[in-house]
């Protein structure tokens, strides 16, 4: 029913909102807890207000966006009551209003900044901070948790309640849908708290702290205010302030608002305490040293025992595994057990609580100390030896054990240790105690091995050697050499033995053991008979050894000659009896043996010769004679390179030779038959004809730059004859020559070069010279093809540059081609498609390159045609 209702009087209300009457919050009914006031069905004067729906001040929609019903008032309710609503302290505004006859019951409230809502209110610009359309209309709505409603509460009448702050204040709309006469109560239950006269709110603060006052003043438009005690208060005359008592002080505020008007003056008086409280003041005990693995007894007092307390725990960081605290029973007890698992400082923080000053906390170190022990050794010198020492590390220890706590002693080393394990601990003045073990182990037994028994020869020299294991250094005692060394060498002549012994460099001796060493015998040899031969002929001698270490041995001959193995054979053919010795070694140090053995030689020619001249020039014949000791010439052959072959001749005549040498080879064999051969190398000479040739720089000449350097070129030749017709001079007989022809001026020119050599044979040679023009253009300016005899063509003279590679064009004023030419001699009449052009100005271009260079050239210029 109340549904379409709404809806009608919406429809009805657009045009009632201007004729309302204007809310007066003066008149407004002051909110106090749990008034009783009364509402009626008729309208008075000032509860005929209509808010049209959806408006500003009265919208659709719940702005607190809480569990109750959406919408607000409905248009066209118009019987309401002004409600004002002031806060004193912060909390949460929660309160219900309930009637004794039931109804339905909606209402809008707004913020009352500055006392301003009335004007927001009336103008339609001021939004609610919540609203309420009764859901259930049993006269009982207002704002409440959810869950938490007063007895017959609906949730569909009530919203969430408002968190405030002390001064601020609500004008509240109540409507009486239902038109019902009756009363109503009003009941603040929140935590803000609520007043209707000048008023503030009593407060409890901690000593040192400050809090702000604020005077509440419903209904009061511009009041003033006059503080009559003004203990540690910041500003005496203002409405909010902050005070910071000392003790527990009682307020008196006067608040006066001056007449308006007929209205008199109103003035009345807010009282309110400050109670102040002293701070906790908890104790967590002295600061402790414990070992590791104790436990750690806290001994802590709070200042009140209404407080709270508990322990918290601070621990050492970066430990692996992470350090912990565990505390027994818990940790709020003030006498807990803790226990650690790590060594460290540690802080334990005893946090007492006040609901006034908040927390306290004081502090106790504890230390946990752990001992950290390294033991280091020095093992017994000697295998089986009782001079072992250890030593004990451990900072902050101030006694040591070495029989894991039989004894103590101060001092942290001990000596006298034979090779085992031992366990050994250090302790402090605490009674912090830590082991650890210490092993001694022996050094191993001094072993010496030593060098095989050995076989040496005569002359040789044995390496003796001695090794010892198991120590650092040692010396090696021999029985034959006072020096201490691991490495002796023995030159015995008979067969011995050499005894040694090592010792360590800390005393300890090793096994004893001896070295044999064996000779070997001498070395003999056995040479072949002498042997005989023609020179040039081989034949041979042969030697074998025995004795010393045995075969392989090393047959080293005066020749040069060197065998290995058990005999040598020398073969030679001597040109006179030579003796040949030969030095036999062994592989070892015996005396070499050296033994001869004779191959005789006859008497071998020895060819010579003799020429008529050389060198020669090209064709040459030579004359050769034998020039052999005739005694042992007895036949010959020569052989020349060119060719030619001679037998048993003792002069001769070669053939015709050219440029080149050539050797001579002569053999001859004696009339013991024994023959030898010389060959006489590069014996002939013939000399090449000269080759005679020449160049010139610059290359090519142009009539402009005539000087010319003449370099020769020629080959096989020392002297030389030039000749320079036309230029200056115009002979030389220099190796190279300069020389100048006629400038500006082209032509060719032949030059000729004798080249002769030592000999006097010669080579001519005769080159052509020209001298090329350089590029020059000329080009006339007028021309006048007007039918007489003078001037009727117009051309380019030019010269220098490559006839065909040449294009000449010209150009009328619009840039047409009127005529073309790639003739260097080609003329124009001054026509265009055969007819004579106007008289005027025309352009003309030509491209092409240069003769000696082929460099590109572009000239352009312009023509007078004039008729």
């Amino acid at each position: 029913m109340k549904i379409l209702l709404h809806t009608l009087l919406l429809f009805c209300s657009f045009g009632i909102w201007a004729q309302q009457s204007p809310v007066n919050c003066d008149l407004a009914i002051p909110g106090c807890a749990t008034p009783s006031f009364p509402i009626t069905g008729t309208q008075p004067a000032y509860n005929t207000v209509d808010f049209t729906s959806g408006s500003v001040s009265n919208p659709s929609s719940n702005p607190n966006g809480s569990p109750g019903n959406s919408g607000c008032l409905l248009s066209g309710e118009t019987v309401s009551t002004f409600i004002t609503i002031n806060v004193v302290s912060n909390g949460t505004l929660a309160w219900s209003m309930i009637g004794t006859q039931g109804g339905c019951f909606d209402w809008i409230m707004w913020p009352n900044t500055n006392g301003n809502a009335c004007a927001g209110i009336n103008g339609n610009t001021l939004a609610p901070v919540s609203c309420n359309w009764n859901g259930s209309c049993n006269g009982n709505t207002g704002m409440a948790p959810s869950g938490n409603l007063p007895p017959g509460g609906s949730q569909s009448s009530y919203e969430n309640p408002l968190t405030v702050t002390a001064g601020q204040s609500f004008i509240l709309c109540l409507s009486n849908y239902s038109f019902t006469n009756q009363n109503v109560n009003l009941n603040f239950f929140g935590t803000a708290q609520v007043v209707c006269g000048v008023s503030a709110a009593d407060q409890t603060i901690c000593l040192g702290n400050s809090t702000s006052v604020t005077i509440a003043t419903p209904g009061y438009t511009n009041p003033s205010f006059n503080w009559l005690v003004t203990t540690a208060v910041a500003n005496p005359s203002a409405g909010t302030t902050t005070v910071n008592p000392t003790v527990t002080t009682t307020y008196s505020v006067e608040v006066t608002q001056p007449a308006m008007g007929t209205t008199p003056a109103l003035v009345d008086t807010a009282t309110f305490t400050i109670t102040v409280v002293n701070p906790p003041a908890p104790n967590a005990g002295p600061n402790q040293t414990v070992c590791l693995g104790q436990v750690i007894h806290l001994t802590g007092s709070v200042g009140s025992p209404t407080n709270t307390a508990n322990w918290q725990a601070i621990v050492p960081t970066g430990l692996v595994p992470a350090a912990t605290a565990a505390f027994s029973p818990n940790f709020s007890s003030m006498t807990p057990n803790v226990t650690v698992n790590q060594p460290g400082v540690y802080k334990f923080v005893l946090r007492e609580t006040s609901t006034v000053c908040g927390i306290i906390r004081d502090t106790v170190v504890v230390t946990v100390s752990q001992l950290q022990i390294a033991a280091a050794t020095t093992n017994p010198v000697c295998n089986g030896s009782s001079d072992g020492t250890i030593t004990i590390t451990s900072a902050g220890a101030s006694e040591y054990s070495f029989n894991n706590g039989v004894t103590w002693q101060t001092s942290n080393t001990q000596g006298g240790f034979v090779a085992g394990t031992y366990t050994v601990c250090a302790r402090n003045t605490l009674g912090c105690q830590k082991c650890t073990t210490a092993t001694l182990t022996n050094p191993p037994l001094i072993v010496m091995t030593v060098a095989n028994d050995t076989t040496i020869c005569q002359n040789g020299t044995a390496t003796l050697w001695a090794l010892a294991t198991g120590g650092a250094t040692y010396s090696y005692h021999w029985d034959h050499n006072p020096a201490l060394v691991a490495v002796t060498q023995v030159n015995p002549s008979v067969n011995a033995y050499y005894p040694v012994q090592a010792q360590t460099d800390l005393g300890c001796w090793s096994n004893k053991d001896s070295i044999y060493v064996m000779m070997n015998p001498v070395l003999s040899a056995i040479m072949s008979p002498d042997a005989f031969t023609c020179p040039g002929y081989e034949d041979s001698i042969l030697v074998s050894a025995s004795g010393g270490i045995g075969a392989p041995y090393t047959f080293t001959w005066t020749t040069g000659q060197t065998d290995v193995g058990t005999e040598s054979q020398l073969n030679d053919s001597p040109l006179t009896s030579t003796t040949y010795s030969v030095t036999i070694n062994d592989v070892c140090e015996t005396t070499p043996i050296t033994i001869s053995g004779i191959i005789n030689a006859y008497p071998v020619p020895v060819p010579q010769i003799a020429i008529d001249m050389t060198p020669k020039c090209e064709p040459a014949v030579f004359t050769l004679f034998n020039t052999t000791d005739p005694t042992l010439s007895q036949n010959t052959i020569w052989r020349i390179s060119n060719g030619d072959e001679f037998i048993d001749l003792n002069s001769l005549t070669t053939s015709s030779m050219m440029n080149g040498t050539y050797d001579v080879q002569l053999i001859v064999t004696s009339p013991d038959g024994c023959i030898d051969s010389t060959t006489f190398t590069d014996t002939l000479t013939v000399m090449q004809t000269p080759v005679a040739d020449f160049k010139w720089s610059p290359d090519p000449i142009t009539m402009f730059n005539t000087q010319v350097l003449f370099t020769e070129y020629s080959l096989y030749a020392n002297t030389y004859e030039w000749s320079f017709p036309g230029a200056s001079p115009n002979s030389s007989t220099n190796d190279d020559q300069t020389v100048l022809y006629p400038d500006g001026q082209t032509g060719t020119y032949y030059v000729t070069l004798i080249a002769t050599s030592y000999l006097g044979c010669a080579d001519t040679v005769t080159k052509e010279v020209v001298i090329l023009p350089e590029v020059i253009i000329y080009a006339p300016n007028t021309f006048t093809p007007d039918g007489d005899e003078f001037n009727q063509t117009w051309r380019i003279y030019i010269e220098g540059v490559d006839e065909f590679d040449f294009e000449l064009q010209i150009f009328n004023r619009w840039g047409e081609v009127i005529w073309e030419s790639h003739d260097v001699n080609a003329s124009w009449d001054g026509t265009y498609n055969g007819q004579l052009v106007p008289q005027g100005t025309y352009t003309w271009l030509v491209r092409t390159r240069e003769l000696i260079s082929d460099k590109k050239y572009v000239w352009n210029g312009s023509i007078t045609l004039q008729k």
